[in-house]
């Protein structure tokens, strides 16, 4: 998945269709197998993605620990199990993967151009991924073959 992301992320010309996969997976995982799977899975993410990519190394494995970070804190006061839950989660967890990119992308190249064509984009990518988030966690528990019930605010130990 992590080397196919390049080439999926924008295979029409539509950066605005920009779904991060990534960050949904890694949700699904922090609420299906816990914090540990969870963050050793980001880590590796972000190391395969800053091994295959040119660019500056460490930076992904940054953006990966942090949507893991992102998750960890926002599951302590928003309910990943719910669907509300899940698309607030994921999409603050984007928008901070994201602005942590910007901003040090900034600060190691400084040849970064901002335009708000590109805002307005991230901005739609976020709202995408975070509206998605529920319809790829039913699809995922349906693939695991986990109840619906989980999705709804139980605990895995009740359903």
């Amino acid at each position: 998945m992590t080397l196919l992301t390049g080439i999926w992320s924008d295979p029409w010309g539509l950066d605005f269709f920009d779904l991060d996969f990534l960050t949904i997976l890694t949700a699904y995982l922090f609420m299906a197998f816990g914090q540990t799977a969870t963050g050793v899975f980001a880590l590796g993410q972000g190391f395969l993605i800053d091994v295959f990519s040119g660019g500056l190394h460490g930076l992904f494995s940054a953006a990966c620990i942090s949507v893991f970070f992102v998750i960890l804190v926002g599951s302590r006061f928003f309910n990943l199990l719910n669907p509300k839950g899940q698309i607030i989660i994921v999409s603050v967890s984007v928008l901070l993967k994201n602005a942590m990119l910007l901003v040090l992308l900034r600060i190691f190249s400084q040849d970064v151009f901002y335009s708000k064509t590109f805002l307005l984009e991230s901005l739609f990518s976020i709202g995408i991924t975070g509206l998605s988030a529920p319809l790829f966690f039913q699809l995922f528990n349906h693939l695991r073959g986990v109840s619906g019930r989980m999705n709804e605010g139980t605990s895995p130990d009740e359903s």
